[in-house]
């Protein structure tokens, strides 16, 4: 049809011929590839989507899922220490400018 143009999968796109699909960049299967690493918490061999740089711990699932868990229950706790901490910032700065 004129004015369509076909991406890989056959369908019609009419935005034009510079729309492009990253789903599959990098990728030969669909999958991602799997890099084979050892967890910095438990010690465990396990295989990550992605290749670990050095610059930050890797963790297997089980330990990334019990980590992800205690820092969700700790977070207003957390925002509640550091939204007190701004407020007495900003007071500071209010009285230092004679504001009221």
């Amino acid at each position: 049809m004129k004015g369509f143009n076909h991406d890989r999968s056959g369908r019609r796109d009419s935005r034009g011929s510079s729309r492009r699909d990253f789903r599959g960049f990098g990728r030969k299967s669909g999958r991602p590839t799997m890099h084979e690493v050892t967890c910095d918490k438990c010690g465990e061999r396990c295989e990550v989507p992605f290749k670990p740089t050095g610059d930050k711990p890797v963790y297997c699932r089980n330990c990334f899922k019990k980590d992800d868990n205690s820092e969700s229950k700790d977070r207003p706790q957390q925002f509640a220490k550091e939204l007190d901490l701004i407020n007495k910032k900003l007071d500071k700065i209010i009285d230092a400018l004679n504001i009221d």
